[in-house]
């Protein structure tokens, strides 16, 4: 596999890549972020089928089927709609410069009995269910996984797009929308993934910078809860996680001193060093 005039060839006959063109597609673009979704369907190809469609105002770089298959559907170097209102950090608006890898999954299972049903009302195997909290939820919920074929696949084709483009992240549509979005969710072991691709160990945190003087850093995710400091510009901190546009963070280097801090920042007022 490699990437020619903006699209996946194959290098091998056996390679299961298709192009699909979605209308669904704006302008050009320069991508350094990957964002990975799940897409909540039936199959890969009735997602396909969706993101042909001219009035679903939607669409993926690549969708990437159960079985491994790969079936591209905008160019790398145009912008799909897979990102909607979003941010990260001090980014934002992620279609205008990202590339989004739609995942064939059922995504949340709902469980009756001892059986497992997606929303469209198909049953899945109990072997395919992983029970598991949402980092932005407070209470278990059911997932399905994602097979060692389909993670290859992601894996392989994120590899490939980094070797073409300057990628400087990966991401879940979760983190640059959490109030919207639930995916790829808990069975996507984000982590790890991104450890293998950035070359990061599962312990290597990303650190930011705080971009505004005086900011709260706060006991909870939100201005509902008390300021424990006020950080100047410049702070460095250590994301551990994020919950609804808050990061959860360790600042670096406490301004008064003494015991560790950590707490809660509003992720815009923050820069990744």
């Amino acid at each position: 596999m490699k990437i020619v005039n903006e699209k996946l060839a194959k290098t091998v006959s056996s390679e299961n890549i298709s192009f699909v063109p979605s209308p669904n597609k704006g302008g050009p673009m320069v991508p350094d972020s990957i964002i990975i979704h799940f897409t909540a369907g039936r199959s890969a190809e009735s997602s396909v089928t969706w993101f042909k469609n001219p009035e679903a105002d939607a669409s993926a770089h690549l969708v990437i089927g159960q079985d491994g298959k790969i079936i591209q559907m905008v160019e790398f170097n145009r912008k799909a709609w897979h990102a909607g209102v979003s941010r990260w950090a001090d980014c934002k608006g992620f279609n205008n410069f990202s590339i989004g890898i739609e995942l064939d999954n059922p995504g949340r299972l709902t469980k009756v009995n001892d059986r497992y049903y997606a929303w469209f009302g198909k049953e899945y195997l109990k072997d395919a269910v992983l029970e598991a909290r949402h980092k932005h939820e407070k209470e278990m919920s059911y997932w399905h996984i994602f097979p060692e074929k389909q993670m290859d696949a992601c894996l392989k084709v994120c590899k490939l797009i980094m070797q073409h483009y300057k990628i400087r992240e990966i991401l879940g549509h979760d983190d640059i929308a959490p109030l919207r979005k639930n995916d790829p969710g808990p069975a996507f072991p984000m982590e790890s993934f991104r450890a293998k691709l950035l070359g990061r160990q599962d312990d290597t945190a990303d650190v930011y910078e705080v971009i505004i003087d005086h900011t709260n850093i706060r006991a909870g995710a939100g201005t509902a809860f008390e300021s424990l400091a006020k950080l100047p510009v410049g702070t460095p901190v250590e994301f551990v996680e994020s919950r609804s546009g808050w990061f959860h963070v360790y600042v670096l280097r406490n301004p008064a001193g003494g015991e560790p801090l950590y707490g809660w920042i509003n992720g815009s007022l923050l820069k990744k060093i």
